[in-house]
């Protein structure tokens, strides 16, 4: 495991999540990423909550509001890229920090039907393949954020 840890109250993104992806947007207590890496749809959640290691040890409402903010980014991808899957996974074995990937998964994708985890070498997008990716996911994941979070209770 790494050293990188959240103190006190205090939270932080770890170094290797902000390397590796690109900002979509915050909802709430969470944090939503695009993995730089143009071979595939890779996206993470990242709960705002310092210290945050692992799903099942999260107080109920923030494992509530991460697995809500996970439906609606599950939604948003299978509306957006119609997947012959969406993996879901937090695994945790090089970043510490809990964070949920939902990755696009397709019969022509370069590590079908394997793994995406250390599948090849990542090939990270240029300015504009970033915004042309980020801009579609970004705008039907906050549709999907309001119809989840904002329903009358």
């Amino acid at each position: 495991m790494n050293a990188h840890r959240s103190s006190g109250t205090e939270w932080s993104i770890h170094p290797r999540l902000m390397a590796d992806s690109i900002p979509l947007l915050n909802h709430g207590r969470l944090q939503f990423r695009l993995i730089d890496d143009r071979r595939f749809v890779w996206t993470l959640i990242v709960p705002m909550c310092p210290g945050a290691e692992q799903l099942h040890r999260l107080s109920p409402d923030w494992r509530n509001e991460a697995l809500t903010g996970l439906q609606a980014l599950s939604e948003s991808l299978d509306r957006l890229y119609q997947p012959a899957r969406l993996n879901v996974g937090a695994i945790g074995n090089l970043v510490d920090q809990l964070h949920l990937h939902c990755v696009v998964r397709r019969a022509d994708d370069p590590a079908w039907p394997g793994v995406v985890w250390g599948a090849g070498t990542r090939e990270p997008m240029g300015p504009i393949e970033r915004l042309a990716r980020v801009q579609p996911i970004a705008a039907g994941l906050g549709e999907a954020l309001a119809r989840h979070f904002d329903r009358p209770a």
